[in-house]
């Protein structure tokens, strides 16, 4: 096909609606219908035609019989059908529609950025206006002349007598306009810092606060603004020789599309030769792994609100067009208030790569001649309380642990947001009884109990009087099962969660509302209590297997040489502005509550 023939001017016609203007019966809609038909002048003569030669309404005339006057309107067509099918194919691309809605975004970032920093400068303008007008202070009656003159609303007028007054007049002008320098000066500052990029010099690192494979989290304060943000530093080189690349976009663009109180904000975004930034909003209350190790199992009502927070916070996900997959309790946040926030987003995509498919089919095949082996309940929660009392911290991989993954995604097949689901079902599982349901005793009992999930998940019965408060009613044992099942049988909207009888008393849609069991005791806006202390010997020792995870990937990066770190992929990753904001408020509640006063 010749470069003539491709439309590239049939992308959108603006639509004539009823309120457009009326024309005569012999005006030429000719310039307009040139524009449908820009690249197939054959069909020039015929009105009716498409870009393609195909016949097409694009125009309607309408006679207006008390005036004679005659109508045309000319509707807009769908940019699609203007393409021929291989054109359609680039356009469909996941890379061609994710830098399409860049595009889109940098654009309204760009304009609202633009709309609200006018905005606020008339703001300040307005308030240093009525400081000054409380001061007794204004500009100088020459001053005033001259803006009368420039807008031709008065003429020059002869000089005046210097009196007293005036004398004094022209003090309180000078001091007017030295405080109307330094209010410019200021103006010009913060305009300067719009036009500079963001750097990791322009946030002061308060101290680290989490670790993976691929990098750090650091708590950070920007220094311009105050501004707490949780601050995660990605190494590109070690992104791209995983493969990663695609999922930390990934979470970027989720991050920048959210506005939901139960996913975690994007505050921005930036880069250096060597890394790449994300600054989250600061979640101070730690991790859900961290409340159940210390609290072991839920009470019903308390499990109860934290699952419905997190069926919501999905929701919102899946709102957005993503599915999760890599469910598990640290992935949910405590905020301040007691609330749950989502996070850690890098697997929501379309698809995983073929080598974690290969992997996670690999795992599952070395197991299939394995037995399973029958634990009880009771020896099951014993497992997993001694695992968790050695507090090691997996490092960030899909292989790593796959005690919350739906079976369909660990064996590659085609699978939907049910998905989620299933991970919610074993979490709330483990909320109720302990531990997750398909715990074993290392790795390969783990993955030969989800080859076999059937016949591993048990109801727990306990029958001692003092483990009696542990077994699950029937209605939160259906609950579960509605859960932790096959992809047809298996709940897969917010609809039919709210209407199973385990939340008849919850109105899932107002549960921020609801006061939270277990409210963090924060002494300040910088409190890391909630996180573990990396200076701490004891602590770093919980994250062994992440720093061997980092030692592998660094020997490899060695071995296959450095690099450039992908420069050509991270194209439109930068988000958000160098310039002062309006700061939400971060930090202690205003109401008082016992640490854990109610959950334990």
């Amino acid at each position: 096909m010749s470069k003539e023939n491709t439309p590239r001017d049939a992308i959108k016609v603006q639509t004539y609606t009823k309120s457009a203007s009326v024309v005569s019966s012999n005006a030429s809609p000719q310039p307009l219908l040139r524009r449908l038909q820009v690249n197939n002048p054959t069909t020039a003569s015929s009105p009716t035609a498409s870009p393609r030669g195909k016949p097409e309404s694009v125009r309607a005339e309408v006679k207006n019989p008390s005036t004679g006057m005659t109508r045309t309107s000319f509707h807009s067509i769908n940019p699609m059908d203007t393409l021929q099918p291989w054109e359609k194919e680039i356009v469909q691309s996941p890379e061609v529609q994710r830098k399409a809605t860049l595009a889109q975004m940098y654009f309204l970032n760009y304009y609202f950025d633009s709309l609200r920093y006018l905005s606020d400068r008339r703001e300040r303008l307005n308030q240093f206006n009525e400081a000054m007008k409380q001061r007794g202070l204004r500009p100088s009656e020459d001053d005033l002349e001259q803006t009368m003159q420039s807008l031709s609303l008065g003429q020059s007028t002869r000089s005046r007598p210097v009196t007293r007054s005036s004398t004094s007049m022209s003090a309180r002008a000078t001091e007017y306009e030295r405080e109307r320098a330094k209010h410019m000066a200021k103006e010009r500052d913060m305009l300067r810092q719009r036009r500079t990029k963001l750097r990791l010099q322009h946030f002061h690192i308060v101290t680290q606060v989490g670790q993976g494979g691929y990098g750090e989290v650091f708590l950070a304060r920007k220094r311009d603004t105050g501004e707490l943000c949780a601050l995660k530093r990605l190494r590109k080189r070690v992104l791209v020789k995983m493969d990663e690349v695609r999922h930390v976009l990934t979470e970027r663009d989720i991050l920048t599309a959210t506005r939901s109180p139960w996913l975690v904000r994007l505050l921005y975004a930036f880069q250096d030769e060597t890394h790449v930034f994300l600054a989250m909003e600061y979640v101070p209350g730690g991790d859900f792994r961290t409340l159940l190790n210390n609290s072991g199992v839920l009470r019903e009502e308390h499990a109860r609100f934290y699952i419905a927070e997190m069926f919501v916070s999905v929701n919102e996900l899946h709102k957005l067009g993503y599915i999760h997959r890599d469910l598990k309790p640290e992935n949910f946040l405590i905020d301040a208030t007691g609330h749950i926030k989502l996070t850690d987003f890098g697997l929501a995509s379309g698809a995983l790569n073929p080598g974690r498919i290969d992997s996670l089919k690999r795992r599952l095949d070395q197991v299939k001649d394995t037995d399973m082996v029958y634990r009880t309940p009771a020896e099951r929660g014993s497992l997993f309380q001694m695992m968790r009392a050695q507090n090691v911290k997996l490092a960030d991989s899909v292989v790593g642990s796959p005690d919350y993954m739906a079976p369909e995604v660990l064996r590659g097949r085609d699978y939907g947001t049910s998905v989620d689901y299933w991970s919610l079902g074993c979490i709330l599982y483990e909320f109720l009884c302990g531990f997750p349901p398909f715990s074993g005793a290392h790795p390969d009992e783990t993955w030969a109990n989800l080859k076999n999930w059937k016949k591993a998940l048990q109801r727990p019965v306990y029958e001692k009087p003092e483990d009696l408060q542990f077994n699950l009613t029937d209605i939160a044992w259906d609950m579960v099962v509605r859960l932790i099942n096959t992809p047809e049988a298996r709940y897969n909207s917010l609809g039919e969660v709210q209407a199973h009888p385990f939340f008849r008393q919850v109105d899932l849609m107002r549960m921020r509302e609801v006061p939270a069991p277990f409210i963090p005791q924060l002494e300040s806006d910088i409190d890391t209590g909630y996180f573990d202390n990396f200076d701490d010997p004891a602590d770093m020792a919980k994250y062994k297997e992440v720093q061997e995870k980092q030692r592998h990937v660094e020997a490899m990066e060695a071995k296959n040489g450095a690099g450039d770190g992908g420069r050509g992929m991270w194209v439109g990753f930068t988000f958000g502005k160098n310039w002062t904001k309006s700061q939400p408020r971060v930090g202690v509640p205003d109401h008082e509550s016992n640490p854990l006063s109610t959950m334990f």
